[in-house]
């Protein structure tokens, strides 16, 4: 199978992230893990998936899957970033705090 063939692109917020889809199948039971052509966020003209979501986040989500280590964004507050693990799938107890570096849950969130 050629490389491109392994490849996938994900739209998240405008910023295109490109990996492996074998990458995405190390986290089973997500929805990386389950992305598929037949999905209604998946455009087949540009050939990527899109979600309105937070990108500087998701960076740090899909090197979690690369490296196994989650490093919270300073950024943002604690309940976005946990809001943003349960839309993509992993679940924050299940991450374990010995993985997260710099999760500071004490962060609260200003809704205005």
């Amino acid at each position: 199978m050629a490389d491109a063939e392994n490849r996938v692109i994900v739209n998240v917020g405008g910023i295109r992230h490109e990996t492996y889809k074998a990458t995405l199948k190390k986290i089973p039971a997500t929805r990386l893990s389950r992305l598929s052509l037949g999905l209604a966020n998946y455009d087949p003209i540009l050939n990527e998936y899109f979600f309105d979501r937070h990108p500087g986040v998701f960076a740090q989500i899909l090197n979690y899957y690369r490296t196994g280590k989650l490093h919270y964004p300073t950024d943002v507050c604690g309940p976005l970033f946990e809001e943003e693990l349960e839309f993509w799938g992993l679940d924050a107890n299940q991450v374990g705090t010995r993985n997260i570096n710099i999760f500071p849950s004490v962060f609260a969130c200003s809704v205005l």
